[in-house]
């Protein structure tokens, strides 16, 4: 594909632009390894800009370490990893590839320019005031205009404001099923999700997927299967672990199911909030008894927690009596600066930014032959590996510790006594800095090219 096709025309300055179609081309395999790139005077010509922009462009992308330039042959997108001998264990730099780091947008400023903003407003009421339990007005307004870039409609008044995307998922669980009741869910699955069914006395039951997600034959075959089901959890976009991203014919399905057999559906929306999509939720499908649980923690940073439970508007002051069970109202200062943001546009700004991190991070695989294999979206932090025989995931994990490197455990994504996967989620999101994930990247790798051994040791 041709890199001009790629440049959008409305990111600015447009160099950037230029890096992010090249960065966005790799990542999505539109642009191949050891593709040339056009010269600079070529694609400057091709978009009407000058050459410098290009050269500053081609620059930073070398940097990056996403291309490579070769005096007197031109610049090629990095070549594929050559393939790594035999070492002893490196552990000279610890990496957690295991938590789910969001790293904090580069906006300058902004933090202290917003609560200069707050204290010369009205800050003893934002401040100590009383937070109604459902959410200030105002900030409910706000959440609803930035849920409309997810195809989410949805009034004020449907909207409960919460401690961050796990309490809302705790608030819908608690207040929509009872103690001991049985919860529908994709076979692998967020352990948070795990922990809070369990902690609530809910039971988990596996319904089987493949690499787009919940199978709809499975989840009816367990509706039939005598076994009562009172609600439905799944993640539609950017799963945990497994990225995957349900089509809409199946998220059609779904939701017929869940008519069929009068089955409230709560979707999770907490690793999506980065995709850019058209596909409708299925809260835009079945609205009447869709719970949708989203955070602005993935966009503005961990700290930042501020989430939302959308819910049909018979159903809110019922969601509602879970955040008084739980936590008590939401902050009322973090409500305040998330609202301030959105309205701003700064959400956005953090949004852009998150994307060119997560582009530049998954763009960086295509270098390694085996990582290359990994199941990645754009926009995930996160991949899903499967990985060649005669590796076992327990087995994997461990020979990444042994080189310095910390991996969550397969088995803490499987629902119920299934059989573990023979592949690992990997976050390459939480290394600090890119030349951190290329040293765990290499490693990695260099581990996956040099299997275990007969006797039992790892590589």
């Amino acid at each position: 594909m041709m890199i001009a096709d790629l440049v959008q025309s409305n990111i600015k300055p447009r160099y950037k632009a230029i890096v992010s179609a090249v960065i966005e081309g790799v990542a999505q395999r539109k642009i191949p390894v050891g593709q040339k790139l056009p010269p600079q005077r070529e694609l400057a010509h091709q978009l009407g800009i000058a050459i410098a922009t290009v050269g500053r462009a081609y620059t930073e992308l070398e940097q990056l370490g996403i291309v490579t330039s070769h005096v007197g042959r031109g610049t090629y997108i990095s070549e594929i990893k050559p393939k790594f001998s035999p070492v002893e264990a490196d552990t000279g730099q610890f990496i957690d590839m295991q938590t789910y780091r969001v790293p904090i947008a580069d906006l300058p400023g902004l933090v202290a320019e917003t609560l200069r903003s707050i204290a010369a407003d009205d800050a003893a009421s934002i401040l100590l005031e009383n937070c109604p339990t459902q959410g200030a007005h105002a900030h409910r307004e706000a959440l609803a205009s930035w849920l409309s870039l997810s195809g989410v409609t949805a009034a004020p008044e449907q909207i409960i404001v919460t401690n961050g995307g796990q309490h809302a998922a705790m608030c819908a669980l608690s207040t929509i099923t009872h103690p001991g009741q049985t919860i529908a869910t994709e076979e692998l699955t967020d352990p948070r999700m795990k922990a809070v069914a369990g902690y609530l006395d809910r039971q988990l039951a596996a319904v089987k997927m493949d690499a787009q997600g919940m199978l709809p034959d499975a989840l009816e075959a367990l509706c039939k299967s005598g076994r009562r089901i009172s609600a439905i959890y799944c993640t539609p976009r950017n799963q945990n672990p497994t990225n995957s991203v349900l089509p809409h014919d199946r998220r059609l399905a779904i939701a017929e199911i869940a008519e069929r057999y009068d089955i409230p559906i709560i979707e999770s929306d907490i690793y999506g909030t980065l995709r850019q999509e058209k596909e409708p939720p299925i809260f835009s499908i079945a609205p009447h008894r869709t719970h949708f649980v989203t955070s602005l923690g993935r966009i503005a940073g961990p700290g930042m927690k501020v989430g939302c439970l959308v819910s049909p508007p018979e159903s809110v002051l019922r969601c509602q009596s879970g955040v008084g069970m739980s936590t008590g109202a939401s902050s009322r200062l973090q409500a305040e600066i998330a609202a301030r943001w959105i309205k701003q546009g700064h959400v956005n700004r953090m949004m852009s930014w998150q994307q060119t991190d997560a582009l530049r991070r998954v763009s960086l695989l295509s270098a390694y032959p085996n990582l290359a294999r990994a199941a990645s979206l754009p926009t995930s932090p996160h991949i899903w590996l499967p990985l060649p025989d005669p590796w076992r995931s327990e087995e994997f994990v461990d020979a990444a510790a042994a080189h310095g490197i910390t991996i969550a455990p397969t088995h803490s994504f499987v629902v119920g006594r299934r059989e573990v996967p023979h592949a690992v989620r990997i976050v390459i999101g939480a290394p600090e800095t890119i030349d951190v994930l290329k040293t765990g990247l290499d490693r990695l790798e260099r581990i996956l090219q040099n299997p275990p051994r007969p006797h039992g040791r790892s590589a």
